[in-house]
C-alpha cells in the first residue's frame, strides 16, 4: 500500500456514501486506521469502487468481526458492489472462525438501517453520543462446512 495517497482516497470513498451526515469514518486519522485494521479495497488504488474497514480487535472475546466501514464510491452505485462487499464481510469473519458480524451506523441513515437488515443483520442496541445516535447491529453467520 502506498501510505501517504491511500488514507485521502479511503476518506473520499466514505465521503461519497454519506449525504447530509458527517459520519464518524472521516473524523479519525486513516494512518491509524490503516496500521492497525484491516483494509480491503475494491478497484484501482487511485480511484476505489468501495472500501471495507475492519476491526479484528473491536469485541474483546474475538467471537464477532466488527465492520468499521463499509462504502461504495458513487460511480459504483446500484451496481451490487454494496452486496458483494458485505458477502466478502462475512466469508471473512467465516475465515477468520468469528461467529458473527458486528458495525455501528447512523440512526438517521434509515435507508441504510433498512439494507442490513435485508441482509439479515438485526438491531442489538442504541448508543447515544452527543452529536448523534448510533445504532449497533449483529449478524450471526454460519460455517458453511457446518451447515
Amino acid at each position: 500500500l502506498h501510505l501517504p495517497s491511500l488514507p485521502g482516497q479511503v476518506g473520499e470513498v466514505a465521503r461519497g456514501a454519506i449525504k447530509g451526515v458527517e459520519p464518524l469514518p472521516l473524523q479519525v486519522d486513516y494512518r491509524d486506521i490503516l496500521a492497525r485494521m484491516e483494509v480491503w479495497i475494491d478497484g484501482p488504488k487511485a480511484e476505489p469502487n468501495g472500501v471495507i474497514i475492519l476491526d479484528l480487535d473491536h469485541e474483546p472475546t474475538g467471537t464477532e468481526l466488527f465492520l468499521w466501514s463499509i462504502a461504495t464510491a458513487p460511480k459504483a452505485r446500484g451496481t451490487g458492489l454494496g452486496n458483494a462487499l458485505l458477502d466478502f464481510v462475512e466469508n471473512r469473519a467465516r475465515a477468520l472462525g468469528r461467529s458473527a458480524v458486528s458495525l455501528a451506523t447512523n440512526s438517521r441513515l434509515k435507508d441504510r438501517i433498512a439494507w442490513y437488515q435485508r441482509r439479515g443483520f438485526t438491531i442489538s442496541h442504541y448508543e447515544e453520543l452527543p452529536d448523534r445516535t448510533l445504532v449497533g447491529m449483529r449478524k450471526t453467520i454460519s460455517d458453511p462446512a457446518k451447515a
